[in-house]
């Protein structure tokens, strides 16, 4: 009697004979659909699904020479395992999605990069998408990794759309909410306080004796971080008996943004005209230092400014920019890190956690308050 083509003796070896060493050779042929199947591949290796299985989930359980064959035939073949069957059918590994509010931000590249340290070393496969700070884009991505079965989300927000929120509320997954932690929310975050980082921008002018400190933000309304800051801020200038002056562009591109705000400061008064400018982000701060001069105005000694983020680009300005120094490669490990650690303790049913990543306020020249 022969099995899978090999002499009945053949099969008192230890390998099983689901995993014959040497089968007939068989032809790849392509499928009507196109696309290789397990069973497609198990079939020319004159091998069992299981066995196919296998060779990916454990492959130390595998003899040598049918891991041998077997890669040679999906090589061949170019055969992909259905990653989103393989996550069901396991508890090990999977995919984590992370929908993130500016993937091509430098800072938000750095948190990605912590995020992909962690999961590589827990064999997790990461997958991003980018909702440019829109709350509908966010809910889109969300739907669409709620059909890949993801096994944890990570969020770069925490004010979210309604329909968002309904939709985190079913997903019985890990979620993280990464940047900023606030009170009171059901999920996992990883971040600062954004009040607490504005009230430290507002107390470094106000120490120096400056009374006119303007807090400036872009036209992005949806970038509800920075506004929160602007709160803070506002804050610590009543604290101080100060008036605060929060402006707003109309561009929600940052270099018109920084436009629009020397246009309206060179409109004002002398003894109107802020100190200091705390801006958003970098970017609409250094637009505003480099652009200053053509509007008669000088930095520092007209206009002290800070920014957030700290852009390496800053460093090299004259004179160098002030602003707040994040941690984005702790924040999105540490994210990861909560994922690890909630699927090992049964995909979700962990307590919420909370863990602050501290920032740092950089403080350099562009920030020095004129005595004049």
């Amino acid at each position: 009697m022969k099995t899978n083509g090999m002499p009945a003796a053949r099969e008192k070896s230890s390998t099983p004979a689901s995993e014959s060493p040497d089968p007939p050779k068989r032809r790849a042929q392509r499928p009507r659909s196109g696309t290789y199947t397990v069973h497609d591949v198990a079939a020319l290796a004159g091998v069992s699904s299981v066995t196919v299985s296998r060779y990916f989930n454990a492959p130390h359980k595998v003899s040598d020479v049918l891991r041998d064959r077997l890669a040679g035939i999906i090589a061949e073949t170019g055969y992909v395992p259905n990653q989103v069957a393989r996550i069901l059918a396991t508890a090990q590994g999977g995919v984590v999605g992370a929908v993130m509010q500016n993937v091509t931000s430098p800072t938000f590249a750095d948190m990605v990069r912590g995020m992909m340290d962690v999961a590589e070393e827990n064999a997790l496969q990461l997958l991003l998408a980018n909702s440019h700070f829109s709350l509908e884009s966010e809910t889109r991505a969300l739907r669409t990794f709620a059909g890949w079965h993801p096994r944890a989300m990570i969020l770069t927000r925490n004010d979210h759309a309604p329909d968002t929120e309904a939709l985190l509320a079913r997903l019985r997954i890990p979620i993280v909410e990464a940047w900023e932690v606030m009170t009171e929310r059901p999920f996992h975050q990883v971040g600062f306080s954004q009040t607490e980082v504005g009230i430290s921008q507002a107390l470094h002018f106000i120490a120096q004796g400056a009374q006119r400190i303007r807090f400036a933000l872009n036209g992005a309304t949806e970038d509800g971080r920075a506004a929160r800051r602007a709160e803070g801020y506002a804050g610590a200038m009543r604290d101080a008996g100060l008036k605060p002056d929060i402006w707003r562009a109309n561009a929600k591109d940052d270099i018109a943004a920084a436009r629009e705000l020397l246009a309206d400061i060179a409109a004002l008064p002398l003894r109107r005209r802020p100190q200091a400018v705390i801006f958003g982000n970098d970017n609409m701060a250094i637009a505003t230092m480099l652009s200053a001069p053509a509007h008669g105005l000088h930095v520092p000694d007209s206009l002290a400014v800070a920014g957030f983020g700290d852009m390496p680009l800053g460093l090299v300005t004259t004179p160098a920019l002030t602003t707040v120094r994040p941690d984005p490669y702790a924040i999105g490990a540490q994210s990861m890190a909560i994922v690890v650690a909630a699927l090992g303790d049964g995909e979700g049913k962990q307590s919420p956690q909370r863990r602050e990543i501290p920032c740092e306020l950089v403080v350099r020249d562009s920030s020095r308050i004129s005595r004049a």
